[in-house]
């Protein structure tokens, strides 16, 4: 703001205004705008919106109906969920507690455990932190580790450069799906190929056979893995 918004000021009129209207908006108003400023919660309202769209194609709510017809309905929709979620039956719907890791997160995640990033570990009394390089990056060096552990900056490069660290926090070995990771792909998805790589790393997971077809490097092309061919053909 310092930068921007006093040094620009007689230059540039139109940057001056936005960086006042960015100020208004979006630091003093909504200063929690931020996707992941609070885990494990929904950022979208995708899943509120198909439960509505689901009551009103079962529940037949699409149409005004009087009151006996609507809580006679309504006492349908909830005796079939209730059924369908019952845990004795043999395709009963299960709420998911952890999150889906597909064969392309396997892939990107294997890729990732083969890299010779420089990963540094450190264990704290109820909890193993991880501080992962980003991207092409080999290593973290000690000074900016020492900023980012303070979270102090002087300038806004190195608070700029503090984000080409990731910090993955898990708590034990048996719970490694359940750690914490803040880079853009875990606030997401609550769960990113820093996770599954380290839990490879570790040893505390298995990739399946499928993720190493891939050739270091390459992503994986969508839809499903193509079929080993009849025997005596080159694949």
């Amino acid at each position: 703001m310092k930068k921007w918004k006093f040094n620009n000021k007689d230059k540039n009129q139109s940057m001056s205004d936005f960086v006042q209207y960015f100020d208004d908006e979006w630091l003093s108003s909504n200063s929690g705008w931020y996707e992941g400023i609070q885990l494990y919660v929904p950022s979208t309202n995708n899943a509120l919106e198909s439960t509505n769209r689901t009551i009103k194609d079962d529940g037949t709510f699409r149409e005004r109906h009087v009151l006996s017809r609507f809580l006679t309905t309504s006492s349908d929709i909830i005796r079939n969920w209730s059924i369908d979620r019952d845990t004795s039956l043999t395709n009963a719907k299960h709420f998911a507690i952890e999150p889906l890791i597909t064969l392309a997160l396997w892939t990107s995640s294997y890729q990732w455990a083969k890299a010779n990033q420089n990963v540094i570990y450190i264990n704290n009394e109820s909890s193993k932190v991880h501080y992962i390089p980003v991207c092409d990056l080999d290593s973290i060096s000690q000074t900016d580790l020492n900023r980012y552990k303070k979270q102090r900056f002087t300038t806004f490069n190195q608070f700029k450069k503090s984000f080409d660290i990731w910090l993955l926090e898990m708590e034990n070995d048996s719970s490694w799906r359940k750690a914490k990771c803040n880079c853009s792909a875990f606030l997401k998805n609550y769960i990113c190929k820093h996770v599954v790589g380290m839990g490879i790393r570790l040893k505390h997971c298995k990739p399946p056979s499928a993720a190493k077809t891939v050739p270091i490097g390459e992503k994986r092309k969508r839809g499903r893995p193509v079929k080993a061919k009849m025997a005596l053909l080159v694949q």
